[in-house]
């Protein structure tokens, strides 16, 4: 509740961390002030506070009801606190407002609520106030819009609140609708990270589900792209890259743990965990202490992480009509497929003899053909085979989701320790990995139909080590320019592997045979 005697001013910060979920990208703050919730948002302000002693700074400085400098549908979401209260027409400023967010965008508005603050005429009153709202007046001008869902809709009267915060997302059409509550018992999970850091997570999402939890993952957009048909995840809050800086991450995840009945956080539950981060302790250990300390299994702790018993799954979930897409794509290739994903995101997710083995197997085997996947950065990896029919270069061509569905429709899947193998992990399509800085019972271990390769003699494997500054700290091959673990895998440790697949050899009796012949 309000009192005389309460710290005032800054009062969008009592709000930063429930808007989070629906301010990410461009969007406005009108009436900004000295200080906006987060860096990212334009601060719109017409300076009017400076009277009062206030270092106004605006990015824009402007008056709140004219927005003619922002074109119509522009802004991802629109932000304001304690501001339309002072202004004289409610509903022609927030159509202005509502004008320039994009349909799935959101209009947040954080006011003083007329049951919590003293009234126009009072003598504690705000005298510069024009108006004293209950939330229903709100809800009264917006129906005058286009089509929204209202989605937060709650009184703040708590500690040193006095307001209430309403959240519309903007919606084709309108219809116009109040989001019903969730009923069911609550679970956040937060993990941010790449696209194998999210297939992990992947595997805990149907046993929180099996539980009874309504699941919200927090993750950031890359993250968000590969789970983004997840049947088991409810809600996903997706979070611009530093929309919270790291500095205040702690305080974030504190407020949010006491909004849900189970706060599951998998941040650094690989990396800082099992993988030693540079610049802390661990990474300087000695190699042997940080394999006896660190060769432990990622799923199996991310699954006592979360508190779940059940199988260790990792899985993707393509849509119908990325399934079909795919199948059209297979449909014109030869009778066996080979899905290459040619790098990771760290220097020593590189293997260095690529070109050697695509020229075995389309010498000896001629009904294989190889599809190369990987960002834009991978091109330079396939040059050399643009004249190959053969060989299908789709590195920054296709999708994540393209070459994460399209795993399910090779015959044999090759890479190096990348979220595509993730996502495959537990496909019945054989794969080959090559590893890096994690252990097979660091990664593989629960994989099925996988074949790990592993290094022969570097004396660093596995170094479990998070390797970000490029080779600072990975020993580099100096003539394959790759990282020295991957380049000991050599080309015919795959080809020993690779070539029975290829011509259809049952492996188990491949390998016995060959294992009593070189016993003999």
């Amino acid at each position: 509740m309000w009192r005389p005697d309460a710290p005032t001013g800054n009062e969008s910060l009592k709000v930063r961390w429930d808007i989070v979920r629906y301010t990410t990208g461009r969007g406005l703050d009108i009436g900004c002030g000295p200080q906006k919730p987060f860096a990212h948002f334009i601060g719109v302000d017409n300076g009017h506070h400076r009277v009062f002693g206030y270092d106004i700074r605006p990015d824009v400085q402007a008056e709140a009801d004219d927005l003619s400098m922002f074109a119509s549908r522009s802004m991802d979401f629109v932000f304001s606190s304690h501001l339309l209260e002072h202004l004289d027409d409610t509903e022609a400023t927030l159509r202005e407002w509502w004008r320039v967010v994009k349909v799935g965008g959101y209009l947040v508005l954080y006011l003083p609520h007329k049951q919590f603050y003293p009234n126009i005429g009072h003598e504690l009153s705000n005298p510069d106030h024009r108006h004293d709202f209950m939330p229903a007046d709100i809800v009264a001008h917006m129906q005058k819009m286009g089509g929204w869902t209202l989605l937060v809709n709650e009184d703040r009267n708590e500690g040193d609140e006095y307001s209430f915060l309403q959240v519309y997302r903007k919606e084709q059409g309108k219809h116009q609708a109040i989001a019903p509550k969730v009923e069911q018992k609550t679970c956040a999970v937060v993990r941010y990270g790449a696209f194998g850091d999210l297939m992990m997570a992947s595997s805990i999402f149907p046993l929180l589900k099996a539980q009874g939890y309504h699941v919200t993952l927090y993750t950031t957009d890359i993250g968000a792209e590969v789970v983004q048909h997840d049947p088991n995840i409810d809600e996903m809050v997706v979070q611009g890259k530093d929309q919270v800086p790291n500095n205040q991450l702690l305080e974030f995840w504190a407020h949010l743990s006491k909004k849900y009945d189970k706060f599951i956080n998998l941040s650094e539950s690989v990396e800082g965990v099992w993988l030693a981060l540079p610049g802390r302790s661990n990474h300087r250990w000695p190699h042997e202490l940080r394999h006896r300390y660190l060769n432990h299994n990622y799923l199996e702790f991310t699954h006592e992480l979360a508190g779940v018993d059940g199988e260790l799954k990792q899985a993707f979930y393509p849509t119908l009509e990325e399934k079909a897409w795919a199948r059209a794509q297979r449909d014109r290739m030869g009778k066996f497929v080979v899905l290459w994903s040619l790098a990771g995101s760290s220097v020593h997710k590189t293997w260095p003899y690529l070109d050697e083995i695509i020229a075995r197997a389309l010498i000896d085997f001629p009904q294989v053909e190889f599809v190369l996947v990987g960002d834009a950065a991978c091109q330079m990896l396939e040059q050399g085979w643009e004249n190959e029919k053969r060989v299908h270069l789709r590195s920054g061509k296709w999708s994540i989701r393209q070459s994460l569905t399209f795993t399910g429709f090779s015959d044999l899947l090759i890479g190096p320790e990348t979220g595509v193998m993730n996502a495959a992990a537990n496909l019945p399509v054989k794969k080959i990995i090559t590893l890096s800085h994690s252990s097979v019972e660091n990664l593989t271990k629960h994989w099925l139909n996988t074949f790990s390769l592993t290094p022969k003699s570097t004396a660093c494997y596995p170094c479990h080590q998070l390797h970000t500054g490029g080779f600072e700290h990975c020993p580099r091959d100096e003539r394959t320019g790759c990282s020295a673990c991957q380049a000991d895998i050599s080309a015919d440790q795959m080809w020993e592997i690779m070539e029975p697949i290829l011509a259809g050899r049952n492996l188990e009796t491949h390998f016995a045979t060959n294992f009593a012949q070189a016993a003999a």
